[in-house]
């Protein structure tokens, strides 16, 4: 994934202040605190001799605004560890999108599969009796986070950038299988097959590879129904255009 909060091994720059209390909100403080005295008390004395008196109790009273600085504060700190038993489909709204090739497809060198929506069950919430999430990635404005899951569905706005990215969110426990790739477990998923509704190879597959993939599919009974057809770049608009494999 491309987020860097997503990985547990990143280094997050720890915010040192709130462990310390400056003079001058100790200050503050002691002052709104003479402040709600009362009338009798601050007859007695000014607020030069209250600091002075509570000076004593300086660390007791620091520590105290250093927990209820942590209270008063909205976002909890972001653990990677919360996120690891669920597992990411990336899904693009249009095959033409250069991030999917660049990210997804092995910057050409791979394919793109599209999907038949009303065929693949991602628009429901529950697939059998296993949870999953299906939503639009957001960019935002203002970073709110309310759950572990909200790491994945949205992103800090930069500029007036766009996204047409979907997620599919599933838990790690309903996988079918679980396979090791260099030296990493790698949940997979049944999906109908009725589901895969054309494959793109990318622009940059060699002829026999786009030969032997579309081969490969008109021989599988599953998958004969599947259009196969290679991404390639028009020179003059450098667009990707679709060309039929020969």
């Amino acid at each position: 994934m491309p987020e860097p909060w997503l990985y547990s091994d990143c280094a997050y720059v720890m915010d040192e202040s709130s462990k310390n209390v400056s003079a001058q909100d100790y200050r503050r403080f002691l002052q709104q605190q003479y402040k709600n005295l009362p009338q009798s008390l601050k007859d007695l004395m000014d607020f030069d001799y209250f600091e002075q008196q509570s000076e004593a109790k300086r660390e007791q009273i620091e520590q105290t605004l250093i927990e209820q600085r942590h209270q008063s504060d909205a976002i909890a700190p972001f653990s990677a560890e919360e996120l690891q038993d669920w597992r990411i489909l990336p899904l693009y709204e249009s095959w033409q999108n250069v991030q999917l090739w660049h990210l997804a497809a092995n910057k050409g060198k791979g394919l793109v599969i599209e999907f038949a929506r009303s065929e693949s069950g991602f628009q429901t919430q529950n697939d059998g009796e296993q949870r999953q999430h299906l939503a639009k990635v957001k960019s935002v404005d203002a970073w709110l986070p309310d759950d572990a899951l909200y790491y994945l569905f949205n992103r800090p706005q930069q500029g007036d950038q766009e996204h047409d990215e979907w997620r599919l969110v599933r838990p790690l426990s309903s996988a079918d299988r679980l396979v090791n790739m260099n030296k990493r477990s790698k949940a997979m998923y049944r999906l109908p097959d009725k589901a895969v509704n054309r494959v793109i190879l990318g622009y940059r597959c060699s002829q026999k590879y786009c030969q032997q993939v579309k081969h490969y599919l008109s021989q599988d009974i599953n998958y004969r129904h599947v259009e196969c057809v290679q991404a390639q770049l028009d020179p003059k608009t450098l667009c990707l255009q679709l060309v039929t494999i020969k």
